[in-house]
């Protein structure tokens, strides 16, 4: 069951999601939109999704945006209708997931409805994640994204052994196997051509790595992967999402249709960028397209990789390109790509190692910073 506050919103969607069974709709009118700004309206009732819908000071969305994701920030936020751009951007900035269009589709509305509900537990009321699906991605290939996303599956299981999986989804030329000498005798291939494979024969696909995670590596040639759907791949992850604590995704570069689906299924998304403007710009529009489409998971992190001083730009030029902060900068170095080439783990614990404390810092922010406080990292 999916708990909805919908503000504002016009009446015709409301109906269309009372006409979805198995959800909880508490709607606020136009009229009494003051009375959210300081209280919930019941509570017992702890929202799923919160749609904001038209007819409210850009001032009072932002400051009610900001005030909810503070106390619940793994809430879904929503603006509903053609809102300003200059609010969506603001929004964006604040935390909001994207905007959803009056006009959605039946099936994209339930959908929403259902990856909603699917983000709480009835232990846990205000929503924190049971589990986590972190994809990593960017505009343009050649950026480090598989390094980051190899990394963050290694520090994550230093925490969680076992509990970690990561899925090469660069369908045509996933590197993972390749980055850390795997030899699997199973890939995605195997995975998305068996379609009534349930979760526990789908472990059955991966390969064990040394450092605590699994691996389900990708093709060993792009003609090994057929036709793909959407449908698949969301299936896929949340196949694997079912059976471990967390999910570390890579992709391909761009917004291809195995992306976007993985992103579908994500609570967090870690944007890798090098510090150049042209990288920084297009890694903005693709958050502004994810945000368009309503696809902009709760938590957003961008990591600047290959990060060095002489470049021209800093951290808060990159933070004000992008519009979003900046959570992790990973210096350039060569023994990160001497590590890449000998199957080592970039982040691996020895002295001067530069990768390991940025990395460290991307970890905290997508493990809901238990990590930080039991003190396994130091």
């Amino acid at each position: 069951m999916t708990n909805v506050l919908a503000v504002a919103v016009d009446h015709q969607l409301l109906d269309r999601i009372v006409a979805f069974k198995g959800h909880r709709l508490v709607a606020i009118d136009r009229d009494n939109v003051a009375s959210i700004r300081e209280h919930m309206p019941d509570i017992s009732f702890h929202p799923d999704l919160i749609l904001i819908g038209a007819g409210i000071s850009a001032e009072h969305v932002l400051a009610y945006v900001r005030r909810v994701l503070a106390a619940f920030p793994t809430m879904s936020v929503m603006l509903v209708g053609t809102p300003d751009p200059d609010l969506v951007r603001q929004a964006t900035e604040a935390g909001i997931r994207g905007v959803l269009r009056s006009t959605v589709s039946d099936r994209e509305l339930a959908n929403l409805l259902h990856r909603a509900g699917m983000v709480t537990s009835e232990d846990d009321p205000i929503g924190r994640q049971r589990h986590q699906v972190i994809v990593v991605a960017s505009p343009k290939g050649g950026v480090g994204k598989t390094t980051v996303a190899v990394s963050l599956a290694a520090l994550l299981a230093e925490y969680s052994p076992g509990e970690v999986v990561l899925l090469d989804l660069d369908l045509q030329f996933g590197d993972v196997a390749t980055v850390l000498d795997l030899k699997p005798e199973y890939t995605v291939a195997n995975a998305l051509g068996s379609p009534s494979a349930d979760s526990m024969l789908l472990r059955t696909l991966l390969v064990a790595h040394p450092a605590g995670f699994h691996v389900l590596c990708g093709a060993d040639h792009p003609a090994e992967i057929g036709a793909v759907s959407g449908d698949q791949i969301r299936k896929l992850v949340s196949q694997f999402s079912s059976t471990f604590r967390y999910v570390v995704v890579d992709t391909s570069a761009g917004l291809q249709e195995e992306t976007l689906a993985s992103i579908e299924e994500a609570t967090d998304v870690a944007f890798i960028a090098t510090l150049d403007v042209a990288t920084l710009r297009d890694l903005r529009k693709e958050v502004d397209v994810l945000a368009h489409l309503g696809l902009l998971p709760e938590h957003r992190h961008v990591v600047l990789n290959r990060f060095d001083r002489v470049s021209g730009l800093t951290e808060r030029d990159a933070a004000n390109i992008v519009g979003l902060p900046i959570d992790a900068a990973v210096p350039a170095s060569s023994k990160i790509t001497l590590a890449g080439n000998h199957a080592r783990l970039a982040v691996e614990n020895t002295r001067r190692n530069v990768a390991r404390r940025p990395l460290l810092e991307l970890t905290y922010h997508v493990s809901d910073r238990r990590m930080k406080r039991t003190g396994r990292h130091r």
